[in-house]
């Protein structure tokens, strides 16, 4: 009996100790207070034209396709993909203001004239893996020589080693879809590889996002909120933005260029990542356009 009972304290005591050395794993995942973008849950990589979840039911009647409200407009040829999720798939990887600097930067573009039917704004749940993808080809169907074309993520980034996405990387950063899953540099610079515009501008506010070069290229401009082996902050209550994209959109308000809201957003934010966090973020440009990129 004595031994049963010391069998039964040793297996409590086992138990205590895991969850001990749970907890700060789970609580890093979940503390608002953290603020960083990435996460614990992420779940391999999301694949273009590979279905996830339960397959369709062959008996339930398709539904009719939704109308937008808002049309195309071919005669203004500005188009835009524009992303922000703070609310993924589950609850242990939800941020705080990246559906509103989406949000934002989609306000931003509608007051440089964009009309709203050249945008896809994805927030939240509406940014699965393929509703990415499907937006990247809504955008390349319309875009042409002489389009003016953004793409802006604001969410979890991350990096995945080992998968061959068709580059030399053996870790391959990425942006993370609602579904919590990988979708990396290789496979965005494949999604826009048959694009014709010369004029294309990227911004990412992520984690690791300075190892979106792949995406860089004659008349890009590709900007990050952090080095690839740096984190991305969300930011104070007062900002209700992204500590990078708060600056970067004032930078914009003030120059409505991507260069000159860079260089006025980045010191900025690299000082208030430090002071708020105690951590270097230094936002990085790769600039392969030709003069400044005025929207």
């Amino acid at each position: 009996m004595a031994k049963n009972y010391l069998k039964i304290i040793c297996i409590v005591i086992g138990i205590l100790f895991l969850v001990s050395v749970a907890m700060p794993a789970i609580a890093s995942a979940s503390d608002d207070t953290g603020n960083e973008k990435t996460g614990d849950g992420f779940r391999g990589v999301f694949e273009k034209g590979k279905p996830e979840g339960k397959p369709d039911n062959p008996n339930k009647p398709d539904k009719p396709p939704k109308e937008d409200d808002d049309k195309e407009d071919p005669s203004v040829d500005k188009w835009a993909v524009v992303i922000g999720i703070a609310d993924y798939k589950g609850r242990m990887d939800d941020l705080m203001y990246t559906d509103d600097d989406a949000q934002d930067m989609y306000d931003y573009l509608i007051g440089q004239g964009y009309p709203a039917g050249n945008i896809k704004l994805l927030l939240n749940r509406q940014a699965k893996g393929d509703a990415i993808y499907e937006a990247i080809d809504w955008m390349e169907q319309w875009e042409g020589p002489n389009s003016e074309c953004v793409f802006f993520y604001s969410g979890h980034g991350s990096y995945y080693d080992g998968y061959n996405d068709g580059d030399t990387e053996i870790r391959d950063e990425s942006i993370i879809c609602w579904e919590l899953k990988h979708i990396l540099d290789g496979f965005l610079r494949d999604a826009f590889s048959s694009f014709e515009s010369h004029k294309i501008a990227f911004i990412f506010d992520s984690c690791f996002s300075g190892g979106m070069d792949d995406l860089a290229g004659s008349g890009r401009v590709v900007v990050t909120a952090c080095d690839e082996d740096e984190l991305s902050w969300d930011g104070a209550d007062w900002q209700q933005n992204g500590a990078f994209t708060y600056y970067y959109l004032e930078g914009l308000d003030i120059y409505n260029t991507v260069e000159g809201a860079f260089t006025y957003g980045t010191p900025l934010a690299h000082d208030f990542v430090l002071s708020e966090y105690s951590y270097d973020m230094n936002p990085q440009i790769y600039d392969q356009y030709d003069g400044d990129w005025a929207f």
